[in-house]
């Protein structure tokens, strides 16, 4: 078995960050070897995430790295340059995994081949008095293809297990700058700065990471924050990434989720960002129709092609109204600031 670090870049929200914390310990006591690490990365947290944490025993020592706050992007990097394992797991601070998680991704499978290992997702429970108990959630499509599995399965960012030579070779220059616009999609910044380099994927049978189980705020809650930063990282994507057949198969991938989303959105929803998504759509490679949605689309598509027959069915998606997440100064201001590309 190999060194493995892990990787926690933090900013407040002690609560949940503590349940990650002794989730990570017990994945690393399980799996047995002594030279492993655990890396939190303050993002400029008042006070200190060392000084509010100070005492608290979590069954593995915490390596506290701090700078200022430059938000979840330059942190997860911040942890990558420092970290000592020839493995790395990235945990948010909200993030579970269960103990059994790297003795099984990484200690009986042939990870000498490998540079990613992902597995299926599991649910966390609470169970009294303080425990956590881990279920079956989601089984995830096996691939060894990159851009299959960051772009089309996408698995939680703390699924996967990288090869830390992997990820530093490639993520020192990456293609999508780190912008701080981009941190509500910290996790898709990630994986599309990965989506187009050679990599050995291999997949585990077992759920072996969860979301935390908390109460508080997540990113997700606020869908069109989300949207807005991967619509930003899909731009600078598109307009720096190589136009040949290495790149091919991502490309094509990016415009059908883009064509997803699009089709998604609910109506009333801002314009300009709507036809945005689309345009990438249209300036990508084509795929099979069957990838851009279910049998009565395909066959409306056919007769009266695929932009059409998405606005004839998008009449029926919701309004915005009744899917909003943020008042409508919010919603202004996230607007007035994402028409730079």
């Amino acid at each position: 078995m190999t060194s493995v670090s892990i990787v926690i870049p933090a900013f407040n929200r002690v609560g949940p960050l503590c349940q990650t914390l002794r989730s990570a310990a017990d994945a690393l006591v399980r799996y047995g070897r002594e030279d492993c690490e655990i890396l939190l990365v303050d993002d400029g947290s008042s006070p200190a995430l060392a000084d509010q944490l100070s005492g608290d025993d979590f069954g593995w020592p915490v390596i506290h790295l701090r700078q200022p706050n430059q938000g979840s992007i330059v942190a997860r990097q911040t942890g990558l340059l420092a970290a000592q394992g020839e493995w790395i797991l990235f945990l948010d601070s909200d993030d579970l995994v269960p103990p059994e998680k790297l003795v099984r991704q990484l200690g009986t499978m042939p990870s000498a081949a490998c540079d990613i290992i992902y597995a299926d997702m599991a649910r966390a429970r609470l169970k009294e008095p303080d425990g956590i108990v881990y279920e079956p959630a989601e089984t995830l499509v096996p691939t060894q293809d990159p851009a299959e599995f960051f772009l089309r399965i996408q698995p939680a960012p703390h699924n996967p297990v990288y090869r830390r030579a992997y990820l530093v070779s490639h993520l020192a220059s990456p293609l999508v700058p780190a912008e701080r616009r981009f941190d509500p999609a910290g996790d898709v910044w990630l994986y599309y700065n990965l989506c187009i380099q050679p990599a050995r994927v291999h997949k585990v049978d077992a759920p072996l990471a969860a979301a935390g189980v908390h109460a508080e705020l997540r990113y997700s809650h606020h869908w069109e924050k989300l949207a807005v930063a991967a619509l930003g990282i899909m731009e600078n994507f598109r307009a720096r990434c190589p136009v040949d057949d290495v790149t091919l198969a991502a490309r094509t991938i990016i415009g059908e989720r883009a064509f997803l989303s699009w089709r998604g959105l609910p109506r009333g929803f801002d314009a300009g960002f709507t036809r945005r998504m689309l345009a990438i759509w249209q300036s990508s490679p084509r795929g099979p129709l069957s990838r851009l949605g279910e049998k009565r689309f395909q066959q409306l598509a056919r007769l009266v092609g695929p932009q059409l027959a998405a606005r004839l069915l998008r009449l029926r998606n919701a309004s915005y109204d009744r899917v909003r997440t943020l008042d409508g100064a919010a919603y202004a201001a996230l607007f007035a600031g994402s028409s730079r590309s």
